[in-house]
């Protein structure tokens, strides 16, 4: 009797965390907005929902205790955002993994038939205070000027292919531009950093 009741048990648990699930983007980047809601089969008259979060990755805006929950990607990396249904006695419980991407780039090709193969750039930390970033294609015929700017108005540059920044949490950068020239051609490419992206990094 007792293995049956335990059996029941488990079913019962089973079923019901199989009726909550997360509904909304599998993937979120840097400084965007996301909205993730409760999708649950049973009647959803007088449920209480209270969301988690167990990292700084994802970072909720709003009301962690209503149905629906907006998010804003912090920090690149793998977050996991869970919900915990009750109603009367009864508690759902269910998760939504999220991956958190780096903020994209904005490019401006130039000219039309320029054949520069630089698309983006990524950012690499080489200690607690200084950053390098690197385009995805080094050509040594192509020239590269980096300008930083810093959420201070301060204005940083370098022409090396891979340029090396300093960066705190009291003076963050806001923005990266990679300009890169080829004969006559040129490129370049912008992207925004959030504050919490450096907090983080």
């Amino acid at each position: 009797m007792k293995k049956n009741l335990l059996f029941l048990a488990i079913l019962n648990f089973s079923f019901a965390f199989s009726q909550c699930t997360i509904s909304g983007a599998d993937e979120v980047q840097v400084g965007e907005r996301q909205i993730y809601t409760a999708e649950i089969m049973a009647d959803e008259l007088e449920n209480s929902y209270e969301w988690i979060y167990l990292d700084q990755k994802v970072i909720p805006e709003g009301d962690l205790l209503q149905k629906s929950l907006i998010v804003k990607g912090s920090v690149p990396g793998t977050s996991v955002l869970s919900l915990q249904i009750t109603k009367n006695k009864d508690r759902v419980k269910c998760q939504k993994t999220i991956k958190v991407i780096a903020p994209k780039s904005t490019v401006f090709p130039g000219e039309p038939n320029c054949d520069i193969k630089v698309l983006s750039f990524s950012e690499t930390r080489t200690s607690n205070s200084s950053v390098v970033f690197e385009p995805d294609y080094i050509d040594k015929n192509y020239s590269y000027k980096w300008i930083v700017t810093y959420r201070s108005g301060r204005v940083e540059n370098s022409a090396e292919s891979k340029g090396t920044f300093k960066y705190a949490n009291d003076n963050v950068i806001d923005k990266v531009e990679l300009h890169i020239v080829a004969g006559l051609c040129s490129k370049n490419i912008v992207k925004p950093y959030e504050t919490n992206f450096w907090y983080f990094f």
